[in-house]
């Protein structure tokens, strides 16, 4: 069996080709964060249904879209759907943010290293000629060239594998941005 057909014994697909992840409230009230007292603004979403729908969202490649489905025990509210689809954006556009900030972070320090990196290696190149040779002078030219090297594999190895990370947290999270959020009613489906 392949992944996509494993993927649709999980999860439903839409006539568009999304899958969809859905989730059940008892109350409207369950989607928000129960820590958060905003009654007019933009509501924080509840953690463990933002972990769930972050969950889901990884078993699922980049090349399908994904939707939402909330799937609601109240009366429907037409405000509240809007509050929670506010919601959502607000909570993953938050998150992009966090993230584009976190990768502004990083480069910054990859280009610390790479400062500090080249500045040690062009040092131990130029200094040798003119030190005299001692062990003193040969300690500190070793020291200088393992530590040029070092920060430049730090800067190597934050550009290859951190950034990527990072980068694919955006993805998932922009993916969320650019889907769909759907409700339906228990007392609909009798």
């Amino acid at each position: 069996m392949d992944y996509k057909n494993q993927l649709k014994n999980l999860y439903k697909q839409s006539e568009g080709g999304s899958f969809i992840l859905e989730a059940f409230l008892d109350r409207y009230i369950d989607a928000f964060n129960e820590w958060d007292s905003a009654y007019l603004e933009v509501r924080d979403l509840n953690p463990g249904l933002i972990h769930f729908l972050e969950r889901c969202s990884k078993d699922i490649p980049f090349k399908y879209g994904i939707e939402l489905l909330f799937t609601v025990s109240e009366k429907r509210e037409k405000e509240t759907e809007e509050l929670i689809s506010r919601g959502v954006k607000a909570n993953f556009s938050y998150k992009i943010l966090r993230e584009k900030t976190n990768l502004r972070l990083l480069f910054r320090r990859i280009k610390k290293y790479f400062a500090v990196a080249i500045t040690l290696l062009l040092l131990v190149f130029s200094l040798d000629p003119i030190l005299p040779e001692s062990l003193m002078t040969r300690t500190l030219r070793e020291g200088m060239m393992i530590g040029g090297w070092v920060f430049l594999w730090q800067a190597l190895s934050l550009f290859s594998f951190n950034r990527g990370e990072i980068v694919r947290q955006i993805r998932h999270y922009e993916r969320f941005l650019n889907s769909k959020v759907n409700f339906r009613y228990e007392e609909e489906e009798s």
